[in-house]
């Protein structure tokens, strides 16, 4: 039996794209998994010790196995938060993956979010990142790609501002960066989630 975990990295920064990832994974080789060392992506830390370690396994699984990755850009987060239909947006970069990795069975992370595509063949439980190593897989596939593609992104940046913290998440870092980048340029990032009504951006840029 062949099954499809399908996992996502960046659902809730303000900053940078949602990256899908799905991997087939052999019965005979989820063990293979295990040894490695695999399990949800966000176990591993934020760290640069723990985007290391994430790079590695992320590298070693995209050499064995047959993967999709899906990068959906900051633009069209925001399309879909506007019509109130994230959830939609995730399902249907979901059934790609799907369509595209024929499997026996499918397992996504999140039951309320992918509970309206499941069937007989499609499955999705909480913590399924935890408890499927294929998912967990798809978590590493996923957080490493939209680590990389994060730092592109602030590598434009950095000789100005320095490293920008935070993941892109709502925190500390992240607004020093968009408060610099918005005081500089009179605009926000283009890659910032707009759909993010952010309220301590007004207090620190008022």
């Amino acid at each position: 039996m062949i099954e499809l975990g399908i996992d996502e990295a960046g659902r809730g920064p303000i900053l940078g794209p949602l990256v899908m990832a799905g991997i087939l994974v052999p019965e005979d080789k989820k063990e293979m998994l295990r040894e490695w060392g695999i399990d949800d992506s966000k176990s591993f830390g934020s760290g640069k010790k723990a985007k290391q370690i994430r790079n590695d396994l992320a590298g070693k699984i995209a050499d064995t196995f047959r993967y999709k990755i899906v990068v959906i850009s900051s633009h069209e987060v925001d399309d879909y938060v506007e019509k109130h239909s994230l959830n939609y947006l995730e399902q249907k970069k979901a059934m790609e993956i799907i369509d595209a990795l024929p499997s026996d069975k499918v397992v996504l992370d999140g039951q309320n979010l992918f509970g309206p595509i499941t069937n007989e063949k499609i499955f999705a439980f909480n913590k399924a990142d935890q408890t499927y190593v294929s998912v967990g897989a798809a978590s590493v596939l996923a957080k490493a790609e939209r680590d990389r593609l994060f730092e592109l992104i602030c590598g434009d940046f950095e000789h100005e501002f320095g490293e920008i913290k935070g993941g892109g998440y709502a925190n500390k870092k992240t607004l020093e960066f968009v408060d610099w980048y918005l005081k500089k340029n009179g605009e926000l990032p283009p890659f910032y989630r707009k759909s993010y009504q952010w309220k301590y951006l007004d207090s620190v840029s008022r």
